[in-house]
């Protein structure tokens, strides 16, 4: 008996010291040596009784201050029940003898690895003591942790980790560790705080890499939660705030690569989620604004923290990426934030002085200069729709920039004519003085000494603002005023021609139809007659359309659509018909001319025409889809012309590299290069001449158009019907096998990269048009996965195929013949599918969805070998217990398992209910009925699930079956039953080619 006593006391001493053992960051092992005194005194008293499952432990544990962490209090007795490794072999064993705990793993785990336990009483837990002798532990994790019941579930998950990561380190294939994991969230209760301790535990979360166990188990548990198996009923009960402020501490402790993972995972934005602030002022406290930026800006924690504290240090930083991050969301943050930005950009303000006194370490000085800092504001001014009135220095800033641009155009590209110049000016300069100002101070750079002065004189501009030469010319031109009326730019030419009229003819390539055949459409009559003219069948029509250049201070919209025929250009004044036609009316454009195959449509660059076409007037966006005969030059002419070889060669006496010279003034003039490029630069390689396009950035919007642009906007569209009959003549002169109608792309149709950023900004989802995101399924691509992870939806014409790969256990939505790939759109959205189809309809998915959430398929092969090429591009693995895995009438993969004995007794049941034979009930027939009620959940007495009330298909079983299997599958969701029979080893051999694929 007494060497009893002392193997189990040397046992007791051992178990025990593991309790106090603590890891360290850098793994080595620290034993305290007081907390070992103490098991000395407690290991002075031991009784053991026979017959019992426990071995008592009792001691004073009164020597030391802080006895094992503050676990046990002074002169009181613990008693803690020995885990059943210590003890006798439990009756719950597997076949090698080990026995298992609750999650099904093998004990020999909890021998062999080092445990972290607390022994406590959650109602004496020492607080204060706890936190002194484990500073980086969260006491309320710690006390949730060690409430009374929660030792055993806590030693489980150890074991759980240890086993997980042993898996993870020996392993060079890690599906099996990710599938193991999968295994745990089954069968634990509470699959969050299970992630939570496995995170805490991970010997690799210091890592900065998304290579790592923590950041996998992180990345599955979000997957898993989206599957089907997902078995959590009551989130709210789990997911508690102390397990979300757990999260947000163990994804944030040694960096953020795993946080935004966690973010959505464990649903930290919330409403009331302010008790994690204390975890963003940590850092703040610290300097770290990376972290602040990251953690306020998810949560949603902004308006708790002034501009002065994240965001101005994110600036002087030059952390913008971060700064768009923290005020995502955050209307109000974000003008604050751009005024402030606008206040730097204000001559007189002193960035060095702000430097100094919010001490921000590393400051990048470089990017703080007034240049940076307006190029900023006004990006960010622009992306959050900030009204000008509220940001004035940058409106100043932003006019500059486009007052330097317009008369770069005009003096150095020689790109602009006189009157559109002088249009656009008036609009970039506006009623700013400061604007108006720079603007007669520019043109004195240009040796423009007397245009200063009738600008000057056009804004009445005092005289005490303006430069010596200014002011001598104005007063030059005051003295000879008598002769002639006052006038602005507008009114009379204040320089001569650039190139006088008859060369600019001889050069550009004029309109040929006679100005009488170009006809303006701006009441709802006109419109009628033009779209009776258009729509006639086999048509070809030009299409071309204008609108006012932006420079950030005004909204773009369509002002001038151009439709031309062989015998007539039509004009469409867009500010005038928007007053007189309905949506009706403009709906009826799309339909009887876009979407009419029996008129060819010619355009050049046609997505920006059709994407501020469906800008203007959104409700085309969705007819416009349907688009047919519509065909880009500028792509076709990619196909049909070789660039470096002219269709015409320039004719000597024309060619630009020796120039032409302006008469009146001796000035060698050149065309630059970006004269002759796009749609110019096409037509002199098929008609010999360029376009002239000094109206091309014009003001559109204002009326009457002046002659000059109602030509050039005429000779835009005219002008493609002889550019597309020149390179039609050249297909065929040259034998070219070509499509001279290719359809253009629906890519117009996609919000722009701005409207995604300004969606993102307020935080909303992207636009369905934008990018979709990468479903999960697709995440496994470059990793093998099971049959169920892949979940398609199948195009009504394979559904041949739909049912081959639910055989093999592939999650498949199938259409059913009148269903269209609208439906399947729907489907995949809605449940995060990928959808497999061919032809036509998987362009039309493809351009509406992205590539990433469709795959083709060849139609031509049959189904046999589709499904190779569905599996081996996906990796799908398929083993032999995946065959029939999946109900093949709808699709569910949840079947009761039950003998034999009970569905012939059902079938009894069932087969006597039909011939109404009377049957008197027994208590033997009672305790059954219970015992199918209580076990399978089925009411027997009329063969259905008693949840659901589906009924359950007994009369689909073959009664010579019943002395065959031992078992029957009934599919839960439909009440199918199925069998495993000799037609098992027959569909393993249908779908041998499949089985073990090398993906």
């Amino acid at each position: 008996m007494i060497v009893l006593v002392i193997l189990i006391s040397t046992l007791m001493r051992k178990c025990i010291s593991r309790l106090c053992i603590t890891k360290t960051s850098n793994k080595s092992v620290q034993v305290c040596g007081t907390e070992l005194d103490v098991v000395d005194s407690l290991l002075k008293v031991i009784s053991v009784e026979d017959g019992q499952k426990f071995i008592k432990i009792i001691g004073s544990g009164k020597r030391g201050e802080n006895n094992l962490t503050g676990s046990f209090s002074q002169q009181r007795q613990c008693f803690h029940t020995v885990p059943a490794c210590f003890s006798d072999k439990s009756n719950n064993t597997d076949e090698n003898g080990h026995s298992r705990d609750n999650f099904g793993i093998n004990n020999k785990y909890l021998n062999s690895k080092k445990s972290n336990t607390m022994c406590a009483d959650g109602a004496n837990f020492d607080a204060d003591a706890f936190k002194k002798a484990n500073p980086k532990v969260k006491v309320g994790w710690a006390m949730s942790a060690m409430k009374s019941g929660d030792e055993a579930k806590r030693q489980q998950m150890k074991a759980c980790s240890d086993h997980l990561q042993e898996m993870w380190q020996e392993r060079k294939d890690k599906s099996p560790v990710l599938k193991q994991f999968r295994d745990y969230l089954m069968k634990s209760d509470n699959p969050y705080a299970f992630v939570v301790f496995l995170l805490n535990d991970s010997h690799d979360l210091h890592v900065h890499k998304t290579a790592t166990f923590s950041y996998a188990i992180c990345k599955e548990f979000d997957g898993w939660l989206s599957s089907p198996h997902c078995n959590i009923r009551n989130k709210a009960q789990v997911l508690t705030p102390e397990i979300k402020l757990e999260a947000v501490s163990v994804a944030t402790r040694y960096h953020t690569v795993m946080f935004q993972l966690v973010f959505k995972t464990f649903e930290l934005k919330h409403q009331g989620n302010g008790y994690m602030l204390p975890e963003i002022k940590r850092f703040l406290e610290g300097k770290k604004y990376n972290e602040c930026a990251l953690l306020a800006g998810h949560l949603g924690l902004q308006d708790h923290f002034r501009i002065e504290e994240i965001a101005v240090p994110l600036i002087l930083q030059n952390k913008l990426n971060l700064l768009e991050t923290y005020l995502r969301g955050n209307q109000g943050q974000q003008t604050l934030v751009v005024q402030f930005l606008d206040h730097m950009c204000d001559k007189s303000y002193n960035i060095n002085n702000l430097v100094s006194s919010m001490q921000v370490p590393d400051v990048k000085m470089s990017h703080l200069q007034k240049k940076s800092i307006s190029k900023l504001a006004t990006r960010l001014a622009k992306l959050y729709e900030i009204p000008n009135d509220l940001i004035p220095n940058i409106v100043t800033a932003r006019g500059l920039g486009a007052l330097k641009f317009l008369l770069y155009k005009r003096y150095i590209e020689n790109g602009m004519a006189t009157g559109s110049w002088e249009d656009m000016v008036q609009n970039a300069v506006g009623d700013n003085e400061t604007l108006q100002l720079e603007l007669v101070e520019q043109l004195l750079c240009y040796n423009e000494v007397k245009a200063s002065a009738k600008w000057a004189n056009f804004y009445n501009l005092p005289d005490d603002k303006l430069s010596i030469p200014v002011r001598e010319e104005r007063k030059r031109l005051a003295e000879g005023l008598g002769s002639e009326p006052a006038a602005g730019p507008s009114e009379e030419s204040w320089e001569d021609e650039l190139m006088p009229v008859d060369d600019m003819e001889a050069y550009y390539y004029k309109l040929k139809l006679d100005p009488s055949n170009i006809q303006f459409v701006d009441t709802k009559e006109k419109y009628q007659e033009f779209i009776s003219v258009v729509s006639k069948p086999d048509n070809v029509i030009g299409v071309d359309s204008e609108w006012k250049p932006s420079f950030g201070n005004s909204v773009q919209r369509i002002a001038l659509m151009q439709f031309a025929t062989m015998n007539q250009i039509f004009l469409l004044d867009m500010i005038a018909l928007n007053s007189v036609l309905s949506s009706s009316d403009w709906l009826l454009l799309a339909t009887a001319v876009f979407c009419n195959e029996d008129v060819l449509k010619l355009g050049y660059g046609f997505d920006a025409d059709l994407k501020m076409m469906v800008k203007s007037y959104p409700f085309l966006k969705e007819p416009l889809t349907k688009m047919k005969r519509t065909v880009d030059l500028e792509k076709l002419a990619v196909k049909v012309i070789d660039k470096a070889i002219n269709l015409m060669p320039d004719d000597k006496g024309d060619s630009d590299e020796e120039g032409l010279e302006d008469k009146d003034s001796g000035i060698n003039v050149k065309f630059q290069k970006t004269e002759e490029r796009g749609l110019s630069e096409l037509v002199r390689q098929c008609l010999g001449k360029p376009l002239n396009k000094g109206e091309q950035m014009s003001n559109w919007e204002k009326r009457p158009l002046r002659p000059t642009q109602v030509q050039y906007a005429a000779l835009d569209a005219f002008v493609l019907l002889e550019v597309y009959d020149c390179m039609v003549q050249t297909a065929k002169r040259e034998n070219m096998n070509i499509d001279l109608e290719p359809a253009v792309t629906v890519k117009w149709s996609k919000e722009s990269r701005l409207d995604r950023l300004r969606a993102k900004a307020k935080g909303q989802q992207p636009p369905k048009s934008a990018k979709p995101q990468v479903p999960q399924n697709a995440s496994y691509l470059g990793m093998e996965m099971e049959p169920g992870q892949l979940r398609v939806v199948v195009d009504s014409m394979l559904q041949g195929l739909g049912q081959q790969l639910r055989g093999c256990g592939v999650d498949v939505f199938i259409l059913n013949y009148d269903e269209g790939h609208e439906k399947a759109i729907e489907v995949a959205m809605k449940e995060n599918r990928i959808i497999l189809s061919s032809g036509t309809p998987y362009q039309t998915i493809c351009s509406q969805l992205g590539p990433e959430r469709c795959f083709h398929v060849v139609n031509t092969l049959p189904a046999k070998e589709q499904i190779v090429d569905v599996l081996r591009h996906f990796k799908v693995r398929v083993r032999k217990e995946d065959i029939f895995s999946r109900c093949q009438v709808c699709n569910s993969d949840y079947f009761l398992k039950i003998p034999c004995r009970d569905v012939r007794k059902l079938s009894e049941i069932l087969t006597n209910s039909r011939e109404r034979r009377p049957r008197d009930r027994t208590p033997s027939q009672d305790r059954w009925q219970q015992y199918m009620l209580t076990t399978h959940g089925i009411d027997s007495t009329s063969v259905s699930f008693a949840k659901t009330g589906i009924d359950i298909m007994i009369d689909t079983v073959p009664q010579k079956i019943f002395g065959i299997v031992d078992f029957f599958y009934i599919c839960v969701n439909c009440g199918k039953i199925f069998w495993e029979g000799p037609h098992m080893s027959t569909a393993c051999e249908q779908f041998a080619h499949v089985m073990n694929l090398q993906t």
